[in-house]
């Protein structure tokens, strides 16, 4: 039988003649694991390795995929590796995906890169409900995903995660999870159980405290055996853990089966804000600021809680959240020389932290000038605006000039509205003065810039002289340009100008792209010929006779007056 016959017998679509193989080849193995054919010499030493179907596919989904708790923050996933077929590349490692309650599913691991069939989730919150999946991966890409498991973080009191896996035809070994509640007692050790049904269980073997895995030697291959744990504490044991089962098989070989993991970032409520401050800005309000707390407990602040206290009453929320990450607020609306107290709190998806530092302020009378900038006006024109201070609720301010104020400058005492008309005489100066106001015994004043422009006697402009115009230079004369480069020199000039003014067609051709030239006699090189204009000749007319008149070089009969008879004249 040659290759390329056994190849169709195996389904194999690479079809070979190598002559070197078929004459040393002994021996033909098929693993169907992973889709390849071995060609071996007859020293058994493999010569080639060739793949047995060149349209291999992702893999099948996980089986019996389970999710057990191991702690109030932890679970524990294992399921089954998928069959696969003759048309599927060997599992190099796992998709897992989580949701939490009513979500939608999130990628732990897009690949775990191992082909341990277990997985441990850490970090989760105890109250909320986890469901999981997971998908296979190969060489052409991801299986489906695996029917989903849920469950809910919870303290144990029996060892957990019990997995089971043959690592040889007649051996299994087992791998657990310790309870996550002892009650406060060390665990000296654990035993191992065979089980053989419902409540039937028979101990056959045992390890110290720390010792979490365990291997069941002596095994029938193709058997399938179950197992369970339970923990030795104080003088007692706990009931047995999940069971696991596994069966020996001739292939089976030793893997790892230490569970991978990943830690979901615990959430909780963040620290207080820090760095609260309170400073009275005018008489009815206070301006607090603060900084954000040191940590936002792994989810972000979307807003502060701010409470209040007047005078010694009792606290009461001002807002009772923000909904903003801004770390400022203004309490307006208050009552004058009344103490307030501020206390803030910081919001995140969890809840609301505990309170900021204390912190106390009072508003007062803050007669404060609004600041002037610098002002310009021109000599003869009239400047004028209010004055403001920055508390607008303030009543009853006098206003008024002080530090030599320009002549002719007021301001009305009660408004504040200033006024000034520059005259001829004080303009190109600067004035510096101040502006007061005045409340009770309070006082503020600001100086104050006034630039005023001179117009009115600005020197005419001088005029330029009219410039002497420029002759400009007589052109040049144009020089002939040459014959134009499509003329033949072996050929005669005039067949040219005959085909000019024969065809139309070349007539435009060498109008539209040598329009540099005057005529197609200067392209070509001869003298355009000159044309004589007919001469006019008037016609040479003699005298024209009795009874006839030129008109239009014609003598023309005319109409004579008709004699009188004879006997008319008697």
């Amino acid at each position: 039988m040659n290759i390329c016959t056994l190849n169709r017998i195996l389904s194999i679509s690479l079809c070979f003649s190598l002559s070197l193989l078929i004459i040393v080849a002994s021996g033909l193995t098929l693993d169907i694991k992973n889709n390849l054919l071995y060609v071996a010499d007859t020293d058994n030493n493999i010569l080639e390795a060739f793949a047995s179907n060149s349209t291999s596919v992702p893999p099948s989904s996980p089986k019996n995929l389970k999710t057990l708790p191991i702690s109030t923050s932890s679970v524990i996933l294992i399921w089954d590796e998928p069959v696969l077929n003759t048309n599927m590349t060997s599992i190099i490692g796992y998709k897992i995906e989580y949701k939490a309650d009513s979500t939608g599913f999130t990628t732990i691991t897009a690949d775990t890169k191992s082909v341990t069939t277990s997985f441990i989730h850490q970090g989760l919150d105890s109250s909320k409900t986890y469901t999981y999946q997971v998908s296979a991966i190969n060489s052409k890409g991801a299986s489906n995903p695996s029917s989903s498991s849920s469950v809910k973080p919870a303290a144990t009191t029996v060892p957990g995660g019990l997995i089971a896996v043959a690592i040889s035809p007649t051996q299994i070994k087992l791998s657990w999870q310790p309870p996550s509640n002892t009650f406060g007692q060390s665990i000296s050790g654990y035993d191992i159980h065979k089980v053989f049904g419902t409540d039937a269980y028979a101990a056959i073997g045992s390890t110290n405290g720390k010792t979490t895995s365990y291997i069941v030697s002596n095994l029938e291959t193709d058997k399938t055996y179950s197992f369970a744990v339970s923990a030795n504490i104080g003088a007692g044991s706990t009931e047995p853990s999940n069971t696991a089962s596994a069966t020996p098989r001739a292939n089976s070989v030793d893997v790892s089966i230490t569970p991978t993991s990943s830690t979901i970032p615990i959430i909780t409520i963040p620290t207080s804000p820090i760095k609260l401050t309170a400073t009275s800005v005018s008489s009815t309000q206070i301006h607090l600021s603060w900084s954000p707390p040191s940590s936002d407990g792994n989810s972000p602040i979307t807003g502060y809680k701010i409470e209040v206290k007047k005078d010694s009453g009792s606290n009461s929320t001002l807002v009772a959240d923000t909904k903003s990450t801004a770390t400022t607020y203004s309490h307006t609306g208050l009552i004058t020389n009344s103490k307030y107290t501020y206390k803030v709190y910081a919001i995140n998806s969890i809840g609301t932290s505990t309170a900021s530092n204390e912190v106390t302020a009072t508003p007062v009378t803050a007669l404060k000038l609004n600041p002037f900038g610098k002002l310009s006006i021109d000599e003869g024109k009239s400047l004028s605006f209010a004055v403001k201070v920055t508390d607008n609720s303030l009543h009853g301010l006098i206003f008024s000039l002080d530090n030599n104020p320009p002549i002719g400058a007021k301001i009305n005492p009660n408004t504040g509205m200033f006024t000034w008309t520059p005259t001829d005489s004080q303009s190109a100066k600067s004035y510096i003065f101040d502006i007061v106001v005045t409340l009770g015994s309070s006082t503020d004043r600001q100086s104050i810039t006034i630039v005023v422009n001179d117009v009115l006697n600005k020197p005419e402009p001088t005029q330029e002289p009219e410039p002497t115009p420029i002759t400009e230079p007589e052109p040049e004369p144009t020089q002939k340009l040459g014959i134009a480069s499509f003329v033949d020199p072996k050929k005669d000039p005039q067949s040219y100008v005959d085909r000019y003014n024969k065809e139309s067609t070349y007539k435009k051709w060498f109008d539209e792209n040598y329009p540099e030239y005057s005529s197609i006699y200067e392209a070509v090189g001869l003298d355009e010929p000159q044309v004589e204009k007919p001469k006019v000749e008037t016609p040479q007319f003699g005298i024209c006779g009795t009874g006839t008149k030129l008109i239009d070089g014609i003598c023309t009969l005319i109409e004579m007056p008709q004699a009188k008879p004879w006997w008319k004249f008697w």
